[in-house]
């Protein structure tokens, strides 16, 4: 233990004092014969809690905020965060601390406390300072996110959310940032923050335990039958059987792509999620792959709805793609065009095309797609429920297409239902479309200088609401990501539409929407009845 002489006990007599020990400053109190050290800046906002006042209780109050504390081991007894407290005693007639580290073991088990707690209240100032706790302590702040992972995991009714899509996309980008501390940690917190808020006020879900054997046609079946506790319980059957991630994700892969599935939102999970496990570590895998299995079976299948029944039929006959271009495919055809009429062109072009190539010409559309939203729908609060269409909406082609070529870069026999996927985008965007767009005034001339700016306002956004951020992360990452695979048209798109996408309001509440709306379906069902 490291002992250190501070000060005279008789200076403490009548008020606290501040020994400092760069780069601590430690608060002294004399308590009737007792001797106290902690730190003296309030772990909430940094008051000087010197300035506090003590009762008889030996429980210091930090009258900023009315926070307080035991002087014995800083445990917050009203308030949040505990504050730092270290052993004194006297000796010669002088306070004696000890300023030696806990045991790492202590420090992480006090800090994932804090963070548990800061977790189910959503406190993002409380997630802020944990995970700092633990950076400045030598520990991973990756635990937190695994963590966060853990403990929102059977919160979640239906499944994987944009949480854990987003934490992918957040960490991937904390890592760019290496040796900047403050933009890591925004990162960290916004992956931590967002799964916080999914799993808010909610109770917990459990999954099915461990089943039957895993094998890739009964999970199909199981998804397909939507059979909840069949897919959890084979899901967490194969792995304690000892399968991970890379043996199953074929089969995910396959049961995302069976139907147009949620506005495309199954395979960019199963894209994020095999991201995810790479960059937090496969000890997630108990947490993750359950959820994505549930969230598999609630989806939403939007080629049952009339608009998107014709990708069924153009799978099921769909040629295999060709292994060489026979000619060139124009691009500027494909904008705009209904879905039937995109789909017909993936079934016409594949067989004499490229997968690369024909994914290339969607993607260029999609950007152009996006580039083109008519933000008149996303204010509007007078039209019906099924125009209720904004800017994420459109987001969601480029999202989707950036997953469908990492995702069949591994298993490219899937590429002729993605290229459908990405083709049913093009035709659900048509009717929002704004032709009028001047392409030429959002054109980019520094990509990198767009990025630059772009993180600083990801990294200071002001939106509370996740969804929103979640949003702005994964449309510049995915746009990012491809750059390096497009043409230069297709290039020049993507960041025109992340330029336009990005300098553009976000109405995150419809207020009079969603009473107008509620006022006319009500009155409808009334009058009916």
């Amino acid at each position: 233990m490291t002992w250190e002489k501070t000060i005279a006990v008789s200076e403490l007599k009548g008020r606290p004092r501040v020994f400092k020990r760069p780069p601590r400053q430690v608060a002294l109190f004399l308590v009737g014969e007792r001797v106290f050290a902690v730190d003296n800046r309030c772990p909430h906002e940094g008051y000087p809690l010197a300035e506090g006042k003590v009762d008889g209780a030996c429980v210091l109050t930090c009258n900023w905020h009315n926070w307080k504390f035991r002087l014995e081991d800083g445990e917050c007894v009203l308030g949040g965060d505990h504050v730092r407290a270290y052993p004194a005693k006297v000796d010669d007639g002088h306070v004696w601390v000890n300023f030696a580290d806990p045991p790492a073991e202590a420090t992480l088990r006090r800090v994932l406390e804090g963070l548990r707690k800061a977790f189910s209240e959503r406190d993002f100032g409380r997630i802020c300072r944990e995970i700092t706790r633990l950076h400045v302590n030598g520990l991973d702040p990756l635990v937190a996110v695994r963590r966060a992972v853990e403990w929102s995991h059977d919160r979640l009714e239906f499944g994987s959310t944009h949480a854990y899509a987003a934490a992918a996309d957040w960490l991937a980008l904390a890592r760019t940032f290496a040796g900047d501390w403050e933009k890591q940690l925004i990162c960290l917190a916004e992956a931590v923050d967002h799964m916080a808020f999914d799993a808010l006020r909610d109770h917990a879900y459990p999954y099915a335990p461990a089943g039957t054997a895993f094998t890739r046609q009964a999970l199909l079946e199981a998804v397909e039958g939507e059979g909840t506790a069949q897919a959890e319980g084979m899901v967490r059957q194969a792995l304690a059987n000892g399968l991970h991630w890379p043996d199953l994700e074929e089969a995910f892969v396959a049961a995302a792509l069976a139907h147009y599935n949620d506005f495309g939102h199954s395979l960019i999970y199963v894209c994020k999620n095999a991201q995810l496990l790479g960059l937090a570590g496969r000890e997630l895998e108990p947490y993750l792959l359950p959820a994505l299995a549930r969230h598999l079976c609630y989806t939403t299948r939007e080629d049952l709805i009339p608009e998107f029944r014709g990708y069924a039929e153009a799978l099921a006959g769909l040629a295999l793609p060709a292994e060489r271009d026979e000619g060139s495919v124009d691009a500027q055809a494909l904008f705009p065009l209904s879905t039937r009429e995109a789909v017909l062109w993936v079934v016409r072009h594949i067989g004499s095309h490229r997968p690369q190539t024909l994914y290339n010409a969607l993607l260029e559309a999609l950007a152009r797609n996006l580039l083109h939203f008519d933000t008149s729908y996303g204010a509007a609060f007078d039209r019906p429920v099924h125009q209720n269409v904004g800017w994420l909406d459109f987001t969601h082609g480029v999202t989707f297409a950036n997953a469908a070529r990492d995702v069949c870069t591994r298993h490219p026999r899937y590429w002729g239902a993605a290229l459908l996927q990405m083709a049913c985008f093009l035709g659900r965007n048509r009717p929002y479309l704004d032709l009028g767009i001047d392409e030429a005034a959002w054109r980019v001339a520094d990509s990198e200088a767009l990025f630059a700016a772009t993180h600083e306002r990801i990294l200071d956004h002001g939106i509370r609401d996740p969804i929103f951020s979640a949003h702005l992360v994964k449309t510049t990452a995915a746009v990012r990501e491809e750059l390096p695979h497009a043409s230069p048209s297709c290039r020049a798109a993507l960041l025109a539409a992340l330029n336009r996408f990005l300098q553009s309001p976000l109405k995150q509440q419809h207020v009079r929407r969603l009473a107008r709306q509620a006022i006319a379906l009500v009155q409808r069902d009334f009058a009916e009845g």
